[in-house]
């Protein structure tokens, strides 16, 4: 089958595409015809071998790629629940116990023709989902979702601030915090081009942390109270000035550490405030259902910058690393 995998770390141009052995369903797994596949900062890590992500020669070559839509063409034995012919996509999140492992960094890949997944984690999707929607939803959906709706527990009343608001988890928050929710969102992000985009995705507001700062602009929009939730993708970047917006009772949600790992905490806000910080890491399949219903009634919907072929996975890592994109990267397998 043709894929997109690394023989060893490097930058983008150690992807390469070619052939590789075709996998079979194991026990408890389902054989899925891979139709298309996005790009999350993770397959960046894994192919640079960065962030803990390094991949054992032993296991080289690696086909990288966690997020992917298909269908089912072979079922393992004992799976039930799934036909073959059925179109699903995949939670890429394949064991938390006793350290998260993903699909395409510790097992191979859905930047593939084919892949072998647990059947618990190939999620259905509706007729009225294309491949390419579907695919972009797992990675970014389901950490927003754990902020916005599971841990934060956002409501209507509220106001929401979402940072790196042009990535794929903060298109994916706003969303969340408006079509789900249906609260207040601040959205900040890093020049004109992406206010406006964020603006037309439904936020109420944007900031352009480039030019503008974030403390006062916040204080400015909600006459000086401060926001109830903080989506943070980021990590060091706009810890600070964000954490010093959160409201009385505000919580503040952490999935992603893009920009760093070290920032000053106020342990005096902490408590004066009484706030919660917290972290995420991905989402159940259960969640991962209930964001494709969402999908598929139009209340939310995955955020597309370029979809290229499979074949040009290593031009598309080569602009994902630009961070000049609004959204996700779908790569499109024939």
């Amino acid at each position: 089958m043709k894929a997109a995998f690394i023989r060893g770390h490097g930058g983008p141009s150690v992807v390469e595409y070619g052939d590789m052995p075709e996998p079979t369903a194991g026990p408890g797994e389902v054989l899925i015809r891979v139709r298309a596949a996005s790009l999350n900062r993770l397959d960046l890590y894994t192919r640079a071998g960065q962030r803990g992500s390094a991949v054992p020669d032993a296991e080289m070559p690696r086909i990288l790629g966690g997020d992917g839509a298909g269908e089912v063409v072979a079922l393992g034995p004992g799976v039930t629940g799934l036909d073959v012919g059925q179109r699903v996509v995949v939670n890429p999140l394949l064991a938390m116990d006793p350290a998260p492992r993903m699909l395409g960094t510790h097992a191979q890949g859905s930047d593939a023709e084919l892949v072998a997944v647990p059947a618990a984690n190939a999620v259905p999707i509706p007729g009225a989902l294309d491949y390419e929607q579907a695919a972009a939803l797992p990675t970014v959906f389901l950490p927003a979702w754990a902020i916005v709706v599971r841990e934060g527990r956002l409501q209507p009343a509220e106001t929401a601030m979402v940072l790196s608001a042009s990535s794929g988890v903060g298109t994916a928050a706003v969303q969340v915090v408006k079509g789900v929710v249906g609260a207040t969102c601040i959205a900040v992000t890093s020049t004109p081009d992406k206010v406006r985009q964020a603006l037309e995705l439904g936020a109420d507001h944007a900031i352009n942390y480039a030019t503008e700062d974030v403390a006062e602009r916040v204080k400015e929009i909600t006459g000086g109270r401060g926001v109830d939730l903080v989506v943070d993708g980021t990590g060091a970047l706009l810890f600070e000035a964000a954490y010093g917006s959160l409201a009385r009772g505000g919580r503040y949600g952490v999935c992603g550490v893009t920009t760093g790992v070290r920032a000053q905490i106020h342990l005096g806000q902490l408590f004066t405030k009484q706030a919660r910080l917290f972290g995420v890491f991905m989402g159940s399949n259960a969640e991962l259902r209930q964001i494709v219903e969402a999908a598929g009634d139009g209340r939310i919907r995955s955020v597309v910058h370029r979809t290229r072929p499979l074949a040009e996975a290593a031009q598309a890592h080569e602009e994902m690393e630009r961070a000049e994109h609004f959204g996700k990267f779908v790569l499109t397998v024939p």
